[in-house]
């Protein structure tokens, strides 16, 4: 390669490197299932029998909207509480046969290439669920993963509860 062909190579990278568009994008938390196990004080698999969407509404942690023009805005969530039939209990210790989740659906539809994780339920869909949970001090349950991520620790299992 001759030193002309080397500076055309060369020019061509860096003109590449500058012309670039801005990328969009949101960092967050990798969770190992250690991680995820260490952290819980409840791991179930369990199958939703009832959703029911509340009234509040909050900003989802550790994420905004940017728009075009550099105005940021928090993403926000609408609250919902999933009631779930217990079928086998990993770790920790629940008395009950049943658990209710705390989870968010978006308020306001987005289009952003760094979306919330969030998750949904069809109770009559009869899936069933690996869940690592924390116990909120109201006795509800949320993805230790926070409220932002909560697909990193809810994982729907292969099979459909009978």
């Amino acid at each position: 390669m001759t030193r002309f062909d080397f500076m055309k190579t060369f020019l061509a990278l860096l003109i590449c490197l500058f012309a670039v568009a801005e990328a969009r994008a949101r960092i967050h938390r990798f969770w190992s299932y250690d991680d995820l196990a260490t952290n819980a004080t409840l791991v179930v698999v369990a199958t939703p029998t009832n959703v029911t969407e509340t009234s509040e509404v909050a900003a989802l942690p550790n994420i905004v909207t940017v728009y075009p023009g550099g105005s940021k805005e928090p993403v926000m969530g609408s609250g919902i509480e999933t009631t779930f039939q217990i079928l086998t209990v990993l770790k920790g210790e629940c008395v009950a046969k049943t658990l209710v989740l705390h989870h968010y659906k978006e308020a306001k539809k987005i289009a952003s290439m760094g979306p919330p994780g969030l998750v949904s339920f069809e109770p009559k869909d009869k899936k069933r669920y690996l869940m690592f949970l924390q116990k909120e001090a109201d006795g509800r349950y949320v993805a230790v993963s926070g409220q932002t991520d909560p697909d990193d620790s809810i994982k729907q299992m292969s099979e459909n509860y009978p």
